[in-house]
């Protein structure tokens, strides 16, 4: 232990360097999904992946001691591996979702594990799937209290070691003692909180999983689909047949957008603008003189015929005989139709 006391050194700067970002992290006014803040997470990240490549070369971790053989600064180091998981959950990117997820549920797991092997603190116990406690709602909505309450009273106990820290001298003798149950307080908290976070982690995961198969998925339907020539400048030229060759016509643009064949260009802007801003009716396309004049053109009209009658005279005031001749027809003509109705010709038309 005492042979690397001096490279621990460097390693607890870092270490006290990025609890500090973390920190701030924590209490930052910035949307996670801005790029400062990210920018800030990944420098998180790196300073702790950092310490924990250095922890590793160190080898100073072992199940075969106990939080006895080490100082309070090499204690606070187990907390190396919780905080980056803690930190990679705070990465927003989509691309490689569910790599940073498991990389942050190992790295959990790895802080369980060393936690148990020094029994540094307590763990509590998660029921069994299956058993009748962890299908309980009711039971779990308690344990989930329960938790809160201890997790709770242990952050005002932290804040109280913080204060007591921040206010009493460097020269205590019992800064010491005071300084290594803050570290264990710290780990204590840490323990319950990856608990919970283990269990939120495990649910996103399988979403962050089935969003990669929903992607590869459609990038397989995509790629066995034909290239689609619809949206091509040249899209028409590949349902032309050359009729010397009895093959697709070479198209007139290539992948890179070069033009292999020479090509005119039309102005279809007025012609595309009328189909869609017209009347969803038929409109008349020639007048009614047009089309009769088309249909005597066509010989379906009949023209011709005899000498037109001529008009009727006019019978002279003067002419009393003709006028009285008129009438009597008038009124001959009235009495048959008094005598014969409209329609009383009709076989069985009128029957009562």
């Amino acid at each position: 232990m005492e042979d690397s006391a001096e490279p621990s050194l460097s390693v607890g700067l870092g270490f006290a360097r990025a609890q500090q970002q973390l920190k701030a992290i924590h209490g930052s006014s910035l949307a996670t999904s801005s790029d400062e803040y990210q920018k800030q997470v990944h420098g998180v990240v790196k300073q702790l992946r950092q310490c924990l490549e250095q922890i590793r070369q160190l080898a100073l971790f072992s199940s075969n001691e106990t939080p006895d053989d080490y100082s309070t600064g090499e204690l606070k180091l187990v907390l190396t591996t919780a905080y980056l998981g803690e930190a990679l959950q705070k990465i927003s990117s989509m691309d490689g979702r569910t790599a940073i997820l498991e990389e942050a549920k190992a790295h959990y797991k790895q802080f369980l594990s060393t936690c148990r092997d020094l029994g540094i603190a307590n763990q509590p116990e998660q029921p069994a799937e299956g058993t009748a406690a962890s299908q309980n709602p009711g039971h779990s909505r308690m344990q989930k209290i329960e938790r809160f309450k201890q997790q709770r009273a242990m952050q005002q106990e932290i804040d109280e070691i913080e204060a007591r820290l921040a206010r009493d001298s460097a020269d205590d003798e019992d800064m010491e003692e005071v300084e290594r149950e803050y570290a264990v307080k710290l780990i204590e908290l840490k323990v319950h909180q990856v608990q919970d976070d283990l269990s939120l982690l495990d649910s996103e995961l399988d979403m962050a999983r089935q969003m990669d198969e929903m992607r590869k998925s459609a990038v397989q339907q995509q790629d066995s689909r034909a290239p689609s020539t619809e949206w091509r400048l040249d899209s028409h030229s590949y349902a032309q047949i050359n009729p010397q060759t009895g093959r697709a016509a070479r198209p007139t643009f290539n992948d890179r957008g070069q033009p292999m064949q020479p090509f005119v260009l039309t102005n279809k802007r007025q012609q595309i603008k009328d189909n869609v801003f017209r009347p969803g009716w038929a409109l008349p396309t020639m007048s009614v003189d047009e089309y009769l004049e088309q249909e005597r053109e066509r010989g379906n009209i009949i023209s011709g015929g005899g000498k037109e009658p001529d008009p009727k005279p006019e019978i002279d005031d003067n002419d009393y005989e003709a006028l009285d001749a008129e009438v009597m027809k008038q009124r001959e003509w009235d009495d048959f139709t008094d005598n014969n109705p409209r329609g009383a010709g009709n076989r069985g038309g009128n029957r009562s």
